[in-house]
């Protein structure tokens, strides 16, 4: 059996000032119970208008604590987690060893949403989350991009970012009072 793995992505190794998530995060999981744990599953099943992700494949750009990554491994999906922050894929790494260790369906890596060259060796999947991040990149258009260009034919961008962008990516069109997708783009976008 395959030991999963949290691999250093090169373009992470760059050293600025930047507020550190994972601390937030790392108070966070001492918290965390089985009653925000199924408030996230619930949240998903809401948002994807689904009760179970079994045999889909779930993206989570930036995962920060690992929560709905976990929400969207107990529902059934394969999921891959990254963050830019190592705190954050350290937190995200935790909730995987407490909740399913040495799952090979989980995979965790510390990686960039604004490195298209990383983003590429993810192919495509069926559920892109996103939840509050892409505008803390500083290069939120960009990332917004990449993000939209990782779904696979028929599945969802679950994403928060999006609905203020009030830009064009990939034939959707968002802006401050309703999304308006392409009729192509609307099989793909869940924004919430």
């Amino acid at each position: 059996m395959k030991s999963p793995t949290v691999r250093a992505d090169e373009a992470c190794e760059k050293r600025e000032m930047r507020f550190s998530f994972g601390d937030n995060w790392s108070r966070f999981l001492a918290i965390l119970d089985g009653d925000r744990i199924e408030e996230a599953e619930r949240s998903l099943q809401r948002m994807l208008l689904v009760e179970r992700l079994d045999g889909k494949r779930f993206l989570d750009i930036g995962s920060g604590s690992g929560l709905f990554s976990l929400a969207a491994r107990r529902l059934g999906a394969t999921v891959h987690s990254f963050d830019y922050d190592a705190q954050s894929v350290a937190c995200t790494a935790e909730l995987r060893q407490r909740y399913f260790p040495m799952d090979t369906d989980w995979v965790i890596e510390r990686g960039s949403v604004l490195d298209a060259a990383y983003l590429e060796t993810l192919g495509t999947w069926d559920i892109v989350y996103s939840w509050g991040v892409l505008h803390h990149t500083g290069a939120m258009w960009l990332g917004i991009e990449h993000a939209v260009g990782r779904v696979a034919e028929g599945g969802a961008v679950v994403h928060r970012d999006l609905q203020r962008s009030g830009i064009q990516v990939a034939g959707v069109v968002a802006n401050e009072v309703a999304l308006q997708p392409t009729a192509e783009a609307a099989k793909h976008l869940v924004c919430l």
